[in-house]
Order: structure tokens, then C-alpha cells, then sequence
């Protein structure tokens, strides 16, 4: 008997078929390895935890996120976990170099730029990109080329609190400037932030899928993605006066994940420097929920800053508590409700719900740093 071959009918069912299996599958494999960079992320940060507890039981305090005693007094508190991350030789060549600014992209001798045999100038230890400061799912973390400054996908939290450029206070738990121990974490360091994390500044918006990301970018001229952008100028906003602050008027520069308008927004400094403890560079707060939009009150990097956690994880944000512990906070958690005329408080209950008590060291009184 001769075997008959498919027709055109049953080739055209074959393909059907194949695309709605396809249709289920790939999505849930997007979603798979979407998971899984998450899970590496959040992994990540516990090592950080990990080395924040080293620090604390090495010398008794918390490392400061801005400190000297040179590069402007504004050495990250990256540099000083160094050490405890398995990175004691870069430590030491930043230590040899007499802490040079933490935006200084040569490696320095005796004050003056190192040459190679070619009489080039040789990358400096800032410019060195750890592994371990970056999420797997942030795509532009994997954009670093020689000669350009370390980034950094993770931030140090300054609570519930805006805080000015030489300001030494927060409600956080690494105030700039200071030093804290544990004892003074008056809410329990379960429930206390110590970090969480931001998306790394570009001039290009990664493309997003409804179950993950898709690891390219594209270039968005029309509307600015709020992760990884910073609107400037906002100067009631995020002033430093608590009886002109307006945080609303932030929440209203944005809609639906996208600031409105694209004029005075910097997308070029969150999270490309992990040296540089500015604000700008390695910082957070809990005033705006996770994934929401950042303000700063002029247009330098020293400005005082309103930038809640982004990331591209889609629902939320991975967080650090100061026990070591991650939780994945999601961008509903409760903030309190309308900003609208809200500001920060320096003592008592936090104007910002739940995730701006978990960002206080002590929700209900102000403690006193020296």
C-alpha cells in the first residue's frame, strides 16, 4: 500500500498546534529564568548582609555610606565591606592611592596618574566591576566597558528621611557621616532596611515583557521609564526645610511608571558609581513606594534626593533587612496613603505606613547621633 503524505490541511493544523504550545511555553520559560535572576539578586544581597555583620562585629559599629578622610568625604560604604567580600587587595590599592574621589577613573601614585609603557593612563580600582553589586536582571550592568567607573544596582538605605548634602542625620540606618551600632536600631534589625536595590542609570530603556526581561535595550525618546531617571529641580519637593517640603509634588511627576514630560530628568548617574557615597550614586529612601519615581531639589550630584528602590523584577523590589534576612517588597506595600502636602518628620510615627517605619531604625522617637 502506498503511504500517503500530509496535506495541506495537516500541515497547516501541525503548525497551529506548534504555535499555541509555544504560545504556553515560552512565556512560562521567560518567567523561569526571570525567577531565577531574581533568586541570584536576592542572593547577592545576602552577601552584603553577610559583610555589613562582619563589619559590625569587626569593629562594633555599622559602616557610614559617605565618609573621608579623602575623596571629598565621600567614599561609599561599598569600599569599606571590601574587605569583607573577599576584596582585601582592592581595598588596599584604594587605601595605597590615599582615597582618591570615588569619580576618579585612573589609578593614581604619590598624587599623579599611573602610566604604561605606551604612556597611557592604566584603569584605577574604581573602575573595577564586582560581580556582587550587581542583579542579574538589570540589563545595563552588563553595558560596562574598560575605563568606565564600577557600577552598583544596590543602595544603602537612609529610612524614611530626605537627606540633605551635608547633613549628618537620618531615620536610616546608615546615616552619611555617622557611625551606628546595632544597639541603636531601636525597631529590631528584622524589621529595619539596611538595602535594596535601584536601576542603573541609562540613556536607553530596557525592553519589558509582560513576564520578564528582555535582555537588550531599545532607545525611548517619548517617554522616560522612572528607573534609572531622576527628576531635577524639584526644589519644594525635596527641600531641606521640613516647612516647605512637599513630597506630593514628586508623586505627581510621574504616571504609571513614567515621568511626565521628559525636560530636566538625569539618567546617567543612579548606580554608576558604587565608590561614590552621594546620594545620587548609593543611596535609597522609603518615602515613595518600590518602583516609584525619584526627585532631586537642584541639577549637581551633591543634592538632597528623594529615590525609593527600582529594579525590573516587574512587581517589586528585593530588600535587605539588617538581620541578614531578604524579603521581596512589593511596589502595593503601603506607603500611607495620599502624598499630597506630606513631608519627612525627624521623631514619631512615620507619615509613610508601613514602608516608611521599615526604613526608620526608630519609628517612634528620634535617636540622637553623634
Amino acid at each position: 500500500m502506498q503511504s500517503r503524505g500530509f496535506s495541506l490541511v495537516d500541515l497547516i493544523g501541525i503548525l497551529v498546534i506548534a504555535s499555541l504550545v509555544a504560545g504556553l511555553v515560552l512565556p512560562s520559560l521567560s518567567a523561569s529564568r526571570e525567577a531565577a535572576r531574581r533568586s541570584a539578586c536576592a542572593k547577592q544581597l545576602q552577601r552584603l548582609g553577610v559583610a555589613i555583620n562582619q563589619y559590625h562585629d569587626t569593629h562594633s559599629i555599622l559602616p557610614t555610606n559617605k565618609f573621608g578622610p579623602g575623596g571629598g568625604n565621600r567614599i561609599s560604604g561599598f569600599t569599606a565591606l571590601l574587605p569583607h567580600m573577599g576584596y582585601e587587595s582592592l581595598y588596599n590599592d584604594i587605601e595605597a592611592a590615599k582615597w582618591q574621589n570615588g569619580w576618579r577613573k585612573e589609578k593614581v601614585e604619590d598624587g599623579k596618574p599611573v602610566l604604561d609603557a605606551d604612556g597611557k593612563q592604566i584603569p584605577g580600582p574604581y573602575c573595577t566591576m564586582i560581580p556582587e553589586f550587581l542583579c542579574p536582571t538589570d540589563p545595563v550592568g552588563f553595558d560596562w566597558v574598560p575605563f568606565m567607573l564600577g557600577f552598583n544596582n544596590y543602595v544603602f538605605s537612609h529610612g524614611d528621611w530626605i537627606t540633605g548634602q551635608n547633613e549628618k542625620f537620618t531615620r536610616g540606618v546608615f546615616t552619611p557621616g555617622v557611625w551606628i551600632s546595632l544597639e541603636a536600631v531601636a525597631d529590631g534589625t528584622s524589621n529595619t532596611l539596611a538595602m535594596s536595590e535601584r536601576c542603573i542609570g541609562t540613556e536607553h530603556d530596557p525592553l519589558l515583557s509582560a513576564s520578564g526581561v528582555r535582555r537588550e535595550i531599545q532607545e525611548v525618546q517619548e517617554r522616560i521609564n522612572v528607573k534609572g531617571g531622576v527628576r531635577l529641580d524639584m526644589k519644594e519637593a525635596v527641600s531641606e526645610d521640613l516647612e516647605k517640603q512637599d513630597v506630593g509634588m514628586c508623586w505627581k511627576t510621574a504616571e504609571d511608571g513614567y515621568f511626565i514630560g521628559g525636560e530636566n530628568i538625569n539618567r546617567r548617574w543612579a548606580g554608576t558609581r558604587w565608590a561614590d557615597g552621594m546620594h545620587f550614586f548609593t543611596a535609597t529612601n522609603t518615602i515613595m513606594p518600590p518602583n516609584g519615581q525619584s526627585c532631586a531639589a537642584r541639577t549637581n550630584d551633591q543634592s538632597p534626593l528623594l529615590a525609593p528602590p527600582t529594579s525590573y523584577h516587574i512587581t517589586g523590589v528585593n530588600s535587605l533587612m539588617l538581620d541578614g534576612q531578604v524579603r521581596f517588597i512589593s511596589n502595593d506595600i503601603d506607603c500611607g496613603g495620599d502624598y499630597t502636602g506630606k513631608k519627612c518628620v525627624k521623631e514619631g510615627q512615620s507619615p509613610f505606613g508601613v514602608w516608611g517605619a521599615m526604613g526608620s531604625i526608630a519609628n517612634t522617637k528620634q535617636v540622637e547621633v553623634k
